[in-house]
């Protein structure tokens, strides 16, 4: 049936709307119904009365409900990305401390098996009822711990010991790089990366240092009979930094022979060669350069009928400079020259008619040029 209520009716029940959005109920102080819920209560006018009533209080019941459940859910901390694991219930509390943590790590995914801060009682600490002390650790996903702490702390402190901690875990991810805002770190573990130079094109690179052994052996030649074609072994040791020495001779023995009235002066010599070099390599070549000196012993005979022999040592001193191809890590070949004036000698004499000769004289100047193959076999 149909029921037409007439507007003195409506006056006790209805009000003039307070807001765009919602609808005073005059008989409910402070009940604002939304406006999607007024239009309504456009099917409660053709109700009996009694039913109205208890339809409106319904309506005005589930709306305060709903706001006391959105303020509710406004309320709710977000989740951290933190995990926490403690039996401590009470100072401070779970919910303190993730409290603390959302404020200095902000939004964030709940970890179950990633960051973790657990923390509990002091061992060393006092009585529970004076003394709140706590141990904390904080441990990255990789189960490294990242930063241990003693915290102590007194029971009229509860309230900041979790601000504290938080303090605790913020600067050891800042110490990461990580800032408010990012997502937390995989690992506290940076990978390690090793930078790779630059290839400059510079040329030939320089070595500072010669090897420190080196053999050689090779044919030789020079200019006089005791230092003519000959077999030269040498060996050359790095003392210090560039400065090398060098010792050679030949293998094979000399001769020389000088006719005089009556018969022949003989003599047979062995000469032995001192060097200190100054080395630069430079890529597969080396130039070396120094002072020299070349010490013979001979001995001198001859047929003449007063039959006499006797020996004799010269000194000469000259320079000497090297040139040598790195072949191979160990194998070189080199070539040299040198030079030298005699410094020391003796002289042979022989008798002639009574009166004494000079036999067999050494040079004044001579010269040895050297070609070997040579070994390093201390690089």
């Amino acid at each position: 049936m149909l029921r037409i209520i007439h507007p003195k009716f409506m006056g006790p029940l209805c009000g003039k709307a307070r807001s765009a959005d919602s609808f005073l109920l005059l008989g409910w102080p402070r009940l604002r119904l939304p406006t999607a819920h007024f239009f309504q209560l456009r099917h409660f006018l053709f109700m009996p009365a009694p039913a109205a009533l208890v339809s409106l209080l319904a309506v005005a019941q589930a709306t305060q409900v709903a706001q006391v459940a959105q303020g509710a859910l406004a309320s709710t901390p977000a989740p951290i990305a933190v995990r926490l694991a403690s039996n401590v219930a009470l100072c401070p509390s779970p919910s303190e401390v993730q409290a603390a943590l959302g404020q200095v790590l902000g939004d964030g995914q709940w970890s179950s098996d990633g960051w973790v801060l657990s923390y509990g009682r002091d061992p060393a600490a006092g009585e529970a009822d004076h003394d709140a002390s706590l141990w904390m650790a904080f441990v990255d996903p990789a189960g490294e711990r990242l930063a241990e702490r003693r915290i102590p702390a007194s029971r009229e402190d509860c309230h900041a010991i979790a601000g504290a901690m938080a303090a605790v875990v913020e600067r050891s991810l800042r110490a990461l790089g990580w800032t408010r805002g990012e997502p937390l770190p995989v690992s506290a573990h940076k990978p390690s990366v090793t930078p790779i130079a630059p290839v400059r094109d510079s040329g030939p690179t320089v070595r500072q240092r010669p090897p420190r052994l080196v053999l050689g052996a090779g044919p030789s030649a020079g200019t006089s009979s005791r230092t003519g074609a000959n077999l030269r072994l040498e060996a050359r040791v790095r003392a210090v930094g560039p400065i090398c020495l060098r010792l050679g001779g030949g293998l094979l023995t000399g001769s020389d022979s000088q006719s005089v009235p009556s018969g022949t002066a003989r003599m047979t010599s062995r000469f032995f060669t001192f060097a200190a070099l100054a080395a630069l390599e430079s890529g597969h070549v080396e130039l070396a350069g120094g002072p020299s000196l070349l010490l013979s012993y001979d001995h001198g005979s001859s047929d003449l009928p007063q039959v006499g022999s006797g020996d004799r040592a010269t000194l000469a001193l000259g320079a000497a400079i090297d040139f040598a191809v790195r072949l191979s890590p160990r194998w070189r070949l080199s070539a040299g020259l040198e030079g030298f004036r005699t410094a020391a000698s003796a002289d042979y004499f022989v008798r002639i008619n009574g009166n004494q000769t000079v036999v067999l004289s050494p040079p004044r100047w001579e010269g040895v040029a050297a070609v070997r193959l040579e070994f390093a076999p201390w690089p």
